[in-house]
């Protein structure tokens, strides 16, 4: 198992560090390791067997690797070069099947179907479960602005943001019990912000 996955992150690593595009301040090696890293967690919870262990790392690997050819839809871009580089290595085909699954269970809207695609899902949005989601998330507003040419007042801004933490449940049982609680958190603070905001401007637009 060590061997592919090294060779994965090799591939992933070298992949990103030659070809990212400069805009990309959100979709980098620091989201893909991230995700990586909770992955391996959520699945060791979930008590995964070793090889869906090693299908479910490979695809946190290369879930976004598509991201250097194409912005939308990169995920399925993503599935192409994962697809090529495993039958290089000659890894089993029914395996990439699955592997290529998980990585397309990640285009949101989300609709995994299985515990591994619920396992990917929760790790690529587990920032929405963290402390450091409104940062995570000023990322992403500044890459679509460089990638999309999309800008949003602050406004707007935080109530696409209430609309996705409220979209965006956890689906396995670990992720609802260790990052459900700061996602409610992180919800409120927004819902509050925002509610802020609308006072303030409505008592600007009574004068």
């Amino acid at each position: 198992m060590e061997n592919i996955l090294n060779m994965a992150a090799d591939c992933v690593i070298k992949l990103f560090e030659d070809h990212l595009p400069q805009g990309i301040t959100y979709h980098d090696l620091i989201h893909i390791k991230d995700v990586v890293d909770t992955a391996k967690l959520i699945g060791e919870k979930s008590v995964v067997s070793p090889d869906q262990m090693e299908m479910l790392l490979l695809a946190a690997w290369f879930h976004d690797v598509g991201i250097i050819e194409q912005y939308v839809e990169h995920e399925e871009k993503s599935a192409e070069i994962c697809h090529e580089f495993l039958a290089k290595h000659n890894y089993p085909a029914d395996k990439i099947d699955t592997i290529i699954n998980i990585i397309r269970s990640t285009r949101i809207p989300q609709k995994p179907t299985n515990l591994l695609e619920k396992i990917m899902c929760d790790a690529d949005l587990s920032h929405n479960g963290k402390k450091g989601f409104i940062y995570r998330s000023q990322l992403l507003r500044v890459e679509w602005k460089n990638m999309l040419g999309k800008e949003f007042t602050d406004s707007e801004w935080l109530k696409i943001n209430i609309d996705f933490l409220l979209d965006n449940k956890f689906h396995t049982k670990f992720a609802k019990s260790f990052y459900e609680g700061q996602r409610i958190q992180n919800l409120i603070q927004l819902q509050k912000k925002n509610m802020r905001k609308e006072m303030k401007s409505s008592a600007v637009n009574s004068k």
